[in-house]
């Protein structure tokens, strides 16, 4: 009785209603007679009737119980109405007995922030059986976090959620903001304080700015006694407090003594957070506020594992105001044809190989970019080089690097048009440098490079290496089918095929023909992976681009996962082509699934879907973590289709 009663307030009058008068009645029906008579006799009678009147109010009771426990409706669950400026609590979207959610939408007013933490929800079902009938209770959760921006009362919802065709709302919810005077006073008269400092206050777009999150807390104190404590976590209230950009950030711990305001000396824990930030975006970038709650103690017990936990404890809070900085573009005078968009200080360095090459055949030109800022830095575009497109053709897609070391490396295969001696002229890029306030040109050298007529000859070529010991045979392939076969390291394509006596030949004497067969075919296997590294990118492509994808959107933020995710598939179609990682513009990736025979329309899907990832990275703060997820969800659905395809 008191649980359903607990549970259901609605049924708990009505049936408590019924039940007391029913008990009344019986009661009144016993009290009259007095003695032996009849009355009595009749009694045992009377009182299985009120006993089955109060079974049959439980069993309606029970039956109410799980025909409400099955309505369908969604829920709001907030920690707190009342909150400080400044201050997030958790928020959780209980959706029950509606099938599977779509993501909430909700009415948010100005002084309010609310985000959904994820768009997939956890899930709930559970069975109760009460009095033999059975109900059954399906719910999702979304989980979400409520900022407040601004002081007043603001009105949150309703939040509208889709299930199954039909829109089910929640009731608004009246939320109060309060002043925070966290702010006021000296550090040395609180327990707990934080403050922003940001260098420089003025830089240009893709520059970084470092951000330091100062936090002091106060040793706890009491009755005299000073009490080690770990603060920063048991403390510190992490899941109400707002950390801006200082949730992911490098830590450093140190202890400082702080006078207050009565000149008595208080021994401080200090925290700095240290976060760089890049300015994405020309305008004003603002790095904060950044609001703490902290859980102080008042009396401690010991901990079960050693160390002491709070027992009991009093609110404090903390709030750093948000440092604005300004963002400049580079200036439009003097700025050059070639520029890119580059702001920083880098150097420059060229080279081409193979520099004979017969005519037909592709030299792979390789621009490494030494310097700071590496993200999202773009190379030199080749379409403005009239002297490199009047003597060689390329294509015409922007070229995408990779990052290796200090550089970046841009990677494009040039066709000679003439024959003979050629020159591959000087290659010019351009940056804006921050600290002379000027536009700097980088121009390479020319390289001198031979171009054969067209060979007749087979693709398979003979050596003969003559030694003291014997000649030793070896086989050399010609990679072809790639924009730079040229581009060949001995080691991968030269395999030793010399007789020795091998854990084969050993297990053929030592063995049955099975185990010898076993031993066979995964050596082979081995010996293969080792030896011919096209056939062990081919073999790893698939789980390491998939790795590739999983890290990024692990650790990426906002559009950075992105572009990220595009050079995963990138490198995933260089390695199953046998061609080395990074080589590839979407441009040729279009051309070479295509010659491997993959369906026009998927190829026409990834060349667009790696283009939007090449964007990603001049267009950023536009993609947030969650787009990121879909993005990779749908690069690893097409890897899985070229799997299948380019079998």
């Amino acid at each position: 009785m008191g649980e359903v009663a607990r549970e259901f307030p609605i049924s708990k009058s009505r049936a408590a209603g019924g039940m007391q008068s029913a008990t009344r009645r019986s009661l009144h029906e016993l009290a009259p007679h007095k003695g032996f008579g009849i009355a009595n006799h009749l009694a045992p009678f009377r009182i299985g009737q009120w006993l089955r009147r109060v079974f049959t109010a439980l069993a309606l009771l029970c039956g109410s119980h799980a025909a409400f426990a099955q309505q369908p409706g969604v829920v709001l669950d907030l920690e707190s109405r009342t909150m400080e400026k400044g201050e997030a609590i958790a928020v959780r979207l209980i959706c029950t007995n509606i099938g599977v959610p779509l993501a909430p939408e909700a009415v948010v007013p100005g002084g309010l922030e609310l985000k959904l933490l994820s768009s997939t929800p956890s899930s709930n079902s559970s069975i109760r059986i009460i009095n033999g009938r059975r109900s059954q209770t399906s719910s999702y959760t979304f989980s979400m976090q409520l900022t407040a921006i601004s002081e007043g009362t603001h009105t949150l919802g309703p939040i509208t959620v889709e299930a199954g065709g039909a829109t089910y709302q929640t009731e608004p919810v009246q939320i109060v903001v309060q002043k925070t005077t966290a702010h006021l006073g000296a550090e040395g008269d609180k327990y707990l304080f934080a403050k922003i400092d940001v260098s420089p206050r003025s830089l240009y777009v893709s520059e970084f700015a470092v951000a330091t999150l100062t936090i002091g807390i106060r040793k706890v104190r009491i009755n005299g006694r000073v009490y080690q404590v770990d603060l920063l976590r048991k403390v510190l209230n992490q899941s109400r407090s707002q950390f801006s950009v200082f949730a992911e950030g490098d830590v450093r711990q140190s202890e400082r003594q702080i006078v207050d305001s009565k000149g008595v000396s208080h021994w401080y824990e200090i925290f700095h957070v240290t976060k760089r930030v890049r300015a994405e975006q020309v305008g004003t970038l603002s790095i904060g506020p950044v609001f703490l709650k902290a859980d102080y103690p008042t009396k401690l017990r010991r901990g079960f594992f050693g160390g002491y936990d709070v027992a009991q404890h009093r609110r404090e809070t903390a709030r750093a105001e948000a440092i604005l900085v300004e963002v400049k573009v580079a200036p439009d005078d003097g700025r050059p044809e070639d520029y890119t968009g580059a702001i920083g200080r880098y150097l420059m360095s060229v080279s081409a190989k193979p520099k004979r090459v017969e005519q037909g055949k592709p030299v792979t030109l390789t621009i490494s970019i030494a310097g700071t800022p590496l993200d999202g830095l773009a190379g030199p575009d080749l379409t403005k080089q009239p002297e490199l497109a009047s003597r060689f053709d390329f294509t015409k897609d922007e070229l995408v690097g990779d990052k290796e070391g200090d550089a970046k490396l841009f990677r494009r295969a040039v066709f000679p048009k003439q024959l003979g001696e050629q020159t591959i002229p000087p290659i010019r890029w351009s940056y804006f440098d921050p600290r002379k306030g000027q536009y700097v040109s980088l121009n390479s050298d020319p390289i001198a490079i031979m171009v054969d007529q067209p060979s007749t000859r087979s693709g398979s070529i003979s050596l003969t290496e003559n030694t003291p010991t014997g000649p030793k045979a070896a086989s050399l392939t010609v990679l072809t089918g790639g924009i730079s076969p040229n581009y060949i390291n001995a080691e991968e394509v030269l395999a030793n095929q010399s007789f020795a006596l091998t854990v084969p030949w050993l297990s053929t004497i030592v063995l049955g023909p099975l185990a010898w067969m076993i031993v066979v075919l995964t050596s082979r296997h081995r010996s293969r992976l080792r030896s011919d590294a096209g056939f062990a990118r081919r073999r790893r492509a698939n789980r390491k681009a998939r790795k590739r994808i999983h890290k990024a959107i692990s650790n990426g933020r906002f559009g950075e996962p992105v572009y990220v995710v595009g050079e995963a598939l990138t490198g995933y179609v260089s390695d199953r082509c046998g061609l080395g990682e990074g080589t590839l513009t979407s441009g040729e990736v279009h051309s070479l699934l295509t010659s491997r025979g993959v369906d026009d329309a998927l190829v026409s899907k990834i060349t667009e879907f790696l283009r939007s990832c090449d964007a990603a990275r001049y267009a950023p703060n536009t993609t947030e973590a969650e787009s990121a997820r879909r993005v990779a969800l749908q690069a690893l659905n097409w890897i899985s289709q070229l799997e299948r395809a380019m079998r």
